[in-house]
Parts: C-alpha cells; sequence; structure tokens
C-alpha cells in the first residue's frame, strides 16, 4: 500500500513540474540550473571510468554538499564576524577566509567517510575524483541557483562583461572568465574539490611504501585551489605579491589541464593495478588485458544491440573492480585500522571539545559595537531579505508547484526521504529568509537559551518526517517491548499470530540427501517446549502400556529428560564436538569468509549424525555467511539455532556475514538467540 502511494506520488509530482515548468519562471529558472548540475555530475562520472562506488552514494555526496557544507560554511563565516567584528564585504572575509573555508569544507563529507568507512583502503582513485567533485556540485548548484533568483543580470559585470561560463561542449562548465580583457580565470568548485581529492588518495595509496611526505602532495593541491579562489575574489584588493604568486601558477587557466593529467594518470595506475592480478579475476571471453578502452567498447555495442547485457556488464566491471581493489589494498587491512581510528576519535574529541567551548565563550564574552552590525550594506544579508520577498510574493499554488518540483527533480538523483527533506530545506530557507538575515546581521539573537530551544526543536521535528520517527522509535524500543506491542496487535486483532519459533514435536527437519527415515535432531528449546507438542504426539494415560506404541513406551528417565537425539547416539556425547572434517562441496564465498577469519571452510563435526555443514570454522568463530535476508522462515531459524548450539559446545562465538544488509527482523533474531544462549554474535556486511 505505501509503495503504491508513494508512486502516485511521484507520479503526481512529475505533472506538478510539467505544469509549473509552463506556469512559473522560477521553476524554469530552477530546473535550468538543475539540469547544468547534472551534466557536470555525468562528466564527471563517465571520467571516472575505475570507480567502485554506486551513483547513489555519489547522489548522498552531492546532497551533502547542499545539506552539510553551505550550513557549516555560513555558520563559521558568521561565529568569525561574531568574534572579530567587520562585514562581509570586507576583503579579508570574502578573499581570504572565504577561499579557505569553502575550499576545506568541500573536502568534509570526503574526510567523515575515509576516516570512519572500513572501505576506505579499497578505494579506487576514480572514487576519490567522484566523491571529492559531488560535494563541490551541490555547493556549486546551490550558490549558483541563488545567484539565478536574486539576480537580474546573472553572470555579467559591468566591466568585465559575461564573467560566468556555462556552455555545453566545455570541459566542468560553470567556470569564472571576464569577456573583455581575460587576465585570469577560476574553475568550478568541484574541479578544485576533486583534484584535491584525487591528491589524498594518491598520499593515501602510497604513503607507506614512498615516506609520510608524500601527504604534501594534496596539501599542496588545497594551497593552489585556495589560491586561485582568492586571486579571483580579491582581484582589485589583494597585495601585488599574492597577486604574483597567482601569476606565477598559471593564473587559473592551467588548474583544469593538470587535474586532467592527474585523472589520466590515476586512470593507468587503477588499471595497471589490476591487470597485475588479472589470474584472479574473473574475465570475459577474448579480454586478455583489463582496460577501460575494451569495456567501453563492450558496453557501446550492448547499448546497441542488447541492452539488457549492457547491464550486467556495468555491474559486472564494477563488482570486479570492487573485487580486484579488496585483493590489492584488501578490507582485512581496513578492518584492523579500526582500532586506530577508534583511538583518534577519543584523542581529538577532548581536543575539539576544548576549542568549541573557547568559541563559544569569546563569543558571548566579546563586546559587539555597531561596527559589526552589517545593516542594510550586508550584501549576504541582503541575499537572504530579497529570496523572502521573492518567496512572499508568490501565490500558494506557485509555492506548493516549487516544492513539489524540487521534490519530483530531487528523486532523479536520490531515494524519497533524501528528495522531501531537499525540498522541503528549499522551502524552509527561502520561507525564512528575513530571520537568517536577521540573524547575521545581528548574531547575538543567537546566544538567547529561549531562541537556541526553540530553534532546535524546530530543527528537529521539521527534519524527522512521520514514517521515519515511527520507524526509529520502533528501532529504540528494544526487542522486549516490540514484543509486547506484537501481543497488543494480536489482542486487538491487528495482528495475526506468527508460527512460533522453536520447532514442535511432530514435526522435524528430513534428511540431506531428502530421506525421512531418521529424524534430524531438534535445536536446543526453551524451557516448556514440551508443552507445544500436539496432542497426537503426547501418549495417551488411559491408553494400557500394552497398547501404546513402542516408541512411546515408558523408559527409566521421565519425559522431561529424554535426549531428542537419534537412538544411535549417546545422550552424554555433545553433538558438535569432536574432530572437524571438510565437506567436499565447492563454495567460494565459504572459502573467502574462511580467509577473512584465518580459519577453515565448509566443516562439520564428526560426531554430529547428520553431518550438519558450518561455512567457517576458526579458532574464534562459527560462521555463515548469507545472502541479504529479508525474513526469518523455519529454515533460517534452524541454521541459526544450530550455529548458536555449535558455538556454545564447542566455546566458540557466533560470526553472521551477509552480502547486503539483512532485514531489521533478522537482525533481531540473531541477537534474541545471542541472549537466549549467552553467546556473543558478531554481525558483518562489508562484502566478500
Amino acid at each position: 500500500m505505501i509503495a503504491k502511494v508513494y508512486h502516485l506520488f511521484s507520479w503526481l509530482s512529475l505533472l506538478v513540474l510539467v505544469i509549473s515548468l509552463v506556469l512559473i519562471e522560477e521553476s524554469r529558472t530552477m530546473l535550468v540550473q538543475y539540469l547544468w548540475s547534472f551534466y557536470v555530475l555525468l562528466q564527471f562520472w563517465l571520467l571516472s571510468r575505475s570507480k567502485t562506488v554506486t551513483w547513489k552514494q555519489v547522489s548522498l555526496f552531492v546532497l551533502s554538499g547542499v545539506l552539510l557544507v553551505i550550513p557549516l560554511t555560513n555558520g563559521t563565516m558568521q561565529g568569525l564576524h561574531l568574534i572579530f567584528g567587520g562585514r562581509t564585504t570586507d576583503t579579508w572575509s570574502f578573499a581570504v577566509m572565504t577561499p579557505v573555508v569553502e575550499e576545506i569544507y568541500k573536502l568534509l563529507p570526503l574526510a567523515l567517510y575515509l576516516f570512519f568507512s572500513r572501505r576506505a583502503t579499497t578505494l579506487s582513485l576514480s572514487d576519490y575524483i567522484l566523491l571529492g567533485a559531488a560535494p563541490g556540485i551541490g555547493f556549486q548548484f546551490m550558490e549558483e541557483l541563488s545567484r539565478r533568483l536574486v539576480q537580474s543580470n546573472y553572470g555579467v559585470s559591468f566591466l568585465g562583461g559575461k564573467t560566468l561560463h556555462w556552455e555545453f561542449f566545455d570541459w566542468f562548465p560553470g567556470y569564472f572568465e571576464e569577456s573583455f580583457i581575460p587576465t585570469m580565470m577560476n574553475v568550478t568548485h568541484p574541479v578544485h574539490s576533486a583534484m584535491i581529492a584525487l591528491g589524498i588518495g594518491i598520499a593515501f595509496r602510497y604513503a607507506k611504501r614512498l615516506t609520510r611526505w608524500v601527504y604534501a602532495f594534496p596539501a599542496v593541491l588545497l594551497l593552489w585551489a585556495i589560491l586561485n579562489h582568492a586571486a579571483w575574489n580579491g582581484q582589485n584588493r589583494l597585495p601585488e605579491w599574492v597577486l604574483t604568486l597567482h601569476e606565477w601558477t598559471g593564473e587559473g587557466y592551467r588548474t583544469e589541464g593538470f587535474f586532467l593529467i592527474l585523472l589520466v594518470a590515476g586512470l593507468f595506475i587503477d588499471y595497471f593495478d589490476l591487470h597485475r592480478i588479472r589470474d584472479r579475476l574473473p574475465v570475459l571471453k577474448g579480454e586478455a588485458l583489463i582496460n577501460p578502452l575494451t569495456e567501453c567498447w563492450q558496453m557501446t555495442r550492448a547499448l546497441f544491440t542488447d541492452r539488457k547485457r549492457l547491464g550486467y556488464l556495468i555491474g559486472f566491471y564494477r563488482e570486479r573492480r570492487e573485487l580486484g581493489y579488496s585483493l590489492l589494498y584488501g578490507n582485512l587491512e581496513a578492518a584492523g585500522q579500526r582500532d586506530q581510528v577508534q583511538e583518534n576519535v577519543r584523542k581529538y574529541t577532548a581536543v575539539l571539545g576544548v576549542i568549541g567551548i573557547l568559541i563559544l565563550a569569546a563569543g558571548i564574552l566579546s563586546s559587539i559595537g555597531a561596527s559589526m552590525i552589517a545593516g542594510d550594506s550586508s550584501c549576504f544579508a541582503c541575499l537572504f531579505d530579497s529570496l523572502q520577498n521573492w518567496w512572499d510574493r508568490l501565490s500558494g499554488w506557485e509555492q506548493a508547484g516549487l516544492i513539489l518540483g524540487a521534490f519530483a527533480l530531487s528523486l532523479l538523483f536520490v531515494s524519497f526521504w533524501p528528495a522531501l527533506g531537499i525540498a522541503l530545506t528549499g522551502a524552509g530557507i527561502a520561507g525564512g529568509g528575513h530571520e537568517i538575515a536577521g540573524y547575521i546581521r545581528d548574531p547575538k539573537k543567537l546566544l538567547s537559551p529561549q531562541n537556541a530551544a526553540a530553534a532546535v526543536l524546530a530543527v528537529i521535528l521539521s527534519r524527522i518526517p512521520v514514517g521515519k520517527g515511527i520507524s526509529w522509535l520502533s528501532n529504540k524500543l528494544g526487542p522486549r517491548a516490540r514484543r509486547w506491542l506484537d501481543t497488543l496487535a494480536e489482542k486487538v486483532g491487528l495482528k495475526t499470530r506468527a508460527e512460533p519459533d522453536t520447532p514442535t514435536g511432530g514435526t522435524r527437519d528430513p534428511k540431506p540427501d531428502g530421506t525421512n527415515e531418521q529424524p534430524e535432531e531438534n535445536p536446543r528449546k526453551p524451557d516448556g517446549d514440551h508443552e507445544n507438542k500436539p496432542d497426537e504426539d503426547k501418549p495417551n494415560p488411559d491408553k494400557p502400556d500394552n497398547e501404546k506404541p513402542e516408541e512411546e513406551k515408558p523408559k527409566d528417565k521421565p519425559d522431561d529428560e529424554k535426549s531428542d537425539e537419534p537412538n544411535d547416539t549417546p545422550q552424554e556425547v555433545p553433538r558438535y564436538s569432536g574432530e572437524l572434517q571438510k565437506v567436499n562441496k565447492p563454495d567460494a564465498a565459504a572459502d573467502a569468509l574462511a580467509e577473512r577469519l584465518g580459519g577453515e571452510s565448509r566443516m562439520k563435526f564428526d560426531s554430529d549424525p547428520i553431518g550438519r555443514e558450518f561455512d567457517a570454522v576458526s579458532d574464534e568463530y562459527i560462521a555463515q555467511t548469507k545472502p541479504a535476508l529479508q525474513q526469518v522462515n523455519k529454515k533460517v531459524r534452524d541454521q541459526m539455532k544450530a550455529t548458536f548450539e555449535a558455538a556454545e559446545q564447542t566455546g566458540r562465538k557466533v560470526y553472521y556475514h551477509f552480502e547486503g544488509e539483512p532485514a531489521q527482523s533478522v537482525i533481531d533474531k540473531l541477537h534474541e538467540y545471542s541472549q537466549r544462549y549467552g553467546i556473543e554474535v558478531h554481525i558483518d556486511t562489508d562484502p566478500l
């Protein structure tokens, strides 16, 4: 039902977008900038031939440039003016600090990803290019959209003529250069951030082979980007030595060419590394050399002959590259750095906390005079005033059309919730322009406790949609509270009673060979499980013993002490004991998991009459590898129970690997068995 409503809403939003393009001029303006930004992203996507990241991941990085980088940049500049005073039109503000803050903050999403992701060491150099360029594209989109909406002569200056160039046949359009007697240029935001990110990737990969001084390479690229940005912003205000240094570095004209040379070198390095391990990678028939030209030719031919094969080729090439970089630089290396990452987090948290307290104290104690109140001369504040004035002039239908149009456009790049966040964030900024401008002119307003608390509460309420809020609350309730809710739902008739987790006494799993002559041993049962047996399985107390079936005659032991083991297995011998034996059945995933854990793959215990196979067994873990399970059925439950029983009897832990994100019910079931058996479980979703 939810999917149908979502599809209906998407089509209605697309219809509203088409109507708004005809009736609303601002909607057409937004579409123009959106398409230009999409074109720039598409250029980076096509050039980065050795990428392993997906389009969805890159889209989220674009979104981070809109929702993370721009607010942080704005907040940092406001904080600097709060502490040091001055106006946004001062040279130190727009020609010095603005380039420094923008160029550094555009790298923040990539830095967070490298700092916390376990895939950091397995990224290709093309991945660094894409993940560096994407926040710059999002930043550029919002910056240029604001200019288009509030400036009458967009991209044109009085003395320089056309200064902002969006040309279809240019590499990375959106660069700055005066048309009348040009003396310098400035490339687009994504080119600078992609170039620096590629330098970081090269340094990160070769630091151990060369020397730590290799990190000076991305630092030099960052300084070069800041110099280009600062020289363009402060052409007539910066000292002469700064402009001379900028002239020595090419006055901005050499930046794009150097980046393209660096990009080609990165592609060569990536594919050369893949070809070195060609014998360990899957190759197509007749593919003697792994190279981007052959891949492009195969995909182009499939585009015109067999488009279904094109989808398979795209997925195959990406997965092969990801496998190759994992084999070369390895998830084990990434996992080994986890302790170092956590140590860095603990080390820097205290320092950052002290710095934050000092900045807050300096802002509160600083004397803010009339000189730092920007007033009407603050161009930055005027932008927000003009934005809300334009927004208020629109009718309710026009505003709704713009919001739905922004939502429909965002769905082309991201999923439902990020798209909804983009649309609502844009509407909130446009509708609160006067308030934002007031904070810029008088930052003291932010120091009011009541105002700060109200702002934080409003942001929280506006950024958590109802559906996601309920899901988040449900996950936080915990398994026990969730079972209470399920029980209540069953009582009021909202939910049918689920099948019990433990198998009943009348049902047994068949043998692996398909025969049912010998029943499979039941996994460990909770107390009182014998009460759940069907009536036909219980002995009839009114029937004489000589009329009872042979297997139901009383034994020497009470019923609650009877063993569920087959008759030929003594009760005192644990089922999962003795020597481990290899199962002669090929399983590449199990072999890869065993290699990751440092154990043996495809093992069984010789004391197990059924011979249940475990994908990997090491000194520490009993491990299984599965696809991204989306439901818990009887087969899954039985395997989980057997795995926890084996771990309990052998003194090991349980390790479950999934090829993708499993459903929350699968994770909850594993944690439930972990609590029941008192065995620690480790859940891993990193690709093998």
